[in-house]
């Protein structure tokens, strides 16, 4: 509304010149009209002339321009009313086009159900009639194959039978031959197992006689081995012990020691307290500072093992013993 009225006062001004322009006009010519020409004639001047003119082209023009621009709306209009009725037909035939799609999937996809279960109805019919002639072979074979087994079962029975009866009166022939020679073979083997066991006799008492012979040199060794190694871990050890001032008459403590095969002391600890903290813990540090027995190293590993691997050391403040 807002818009027409400013279209409407744009238009006022024009008007009102145009208008008073007219009057002019038609009162310069009715003048001219009742004058005489040769007394009174007065020539008009050239720029009002001009003036005149231009305003008759400058309404002509706006009339034109109104014209075109009533012509020009209108024609937008019509531009406007066709593209709405052109998006509107469009749209409706997306619409149609996507409906027909959508119903033609529809359909297909039920052509295409349709025929997968013809297809699967007709291979479980063909499965089933394939099956059905299969089972037929398979009992008509059975049939044949069974009286064929029968046959054979007849003939093989006839034959084993003959056969049996050879094999009984061959074995009954072998069998007093087997007897004869298994009565031989015995009377060889009980020959045979006397000389064996005489001769193990003999082996096992001259093995034991070697064992013995072996443990004695052995235990001989041990001891020697022994009373040396008891006599390098007691010095050792005795170097090394600080008797505390607690340290009284009658006490007596017992020290498990580990020893390695280099003589070095994997582990020591009180295995018998006796009865005083410091006397225990004493023993025990004079385990730990001797700390290692190299002459170890020369003794037999088997009798290292036996008997030097875990020893027991005995300390009483008079003395210490092994």
């Amino acid at each position: 509304m807002k818009a027409g009225l400013n279209s409407l006062s744009s238009y006022v001004v024009p008007t009102l010149l145009a208008l008073l322009l007219h009057v002019g006009i038609v009162a310069l010519t009715a003048s001219t009209w009742f004058e005489t020409s040769a007394d009174t004639q007065r020539l008009v001047p050239r720029h009002i002339k001009a003036e005149l003119v231009d305003l008759r082209s400058q309404q002509q023009a706006e009339e034109a321009r109104k014209k075109a621009e009533a012509k020009r709306r209108a024609e937008a209009k019509k531009k406007a009313d066709a593209k709405k009725r052109a998006e509107a037909k469009k749209k409706a035939d997306a619409k149609k086009k996507a409906e027909d799609k959508k119903k033609a999937d529809a359909k297909k996809r039920a052509d295409a159900k349709r025929k997968a279960e013809a297809k699967k109805k007709a291979e479980a019919k063909k499965q089933a009639d394939a099956k059905r002639k299969a089972e037929a072979k398979r009992k008509a074979d059975e049939a044949k194959k069974a009286e064929a087994d029968r046959i054979a079962l007849k003939k093989k029975r006839e034959a084993e039978k003959k056969a049996e009866q050879k094999r009984q009166a061959e074995a009954k022939r072998k069998a007093e031959q087997k007897r004869r020679a298994e009565q031989a073979e015995r009377q060889r083997q009980l020959e045979e197992q006397a000389r064996r066991e005489q001769q193990a006799q003999e082996a096992a008492e001259r093995e034991a006689k070697a064992r013995a012979d072996a443990e004695r040199a052995f235990i001989a060794k041990a001891e020697q081995q022994w009373a040396s190694a008891q006599a390098v871990i007691r010095d050792g050890v005795q170097s090394q012990w600080r008797r505390p001032p607690s340290a009284r008459n009658g006490m007596v403590a017992l020290v498990r020691i580990h020893l390695l095969p280099t003589g070095e002391v994997d582990d020591a600890y009180v295995t018998k307290s006796s009865g005083d903290e410091a006397f225990d813990r004493s023993v025990v540090q004079a385990v730990l500072k001797a700390e290692r027995f190299p002459e170890l190293q020369q003794i037999d590993p088997v009798v290292f093992d036996r008997y030097l691997r875990r020893i027991t050391l005995e300390f009483r403040p008079e003395d210490l013993r092994l």
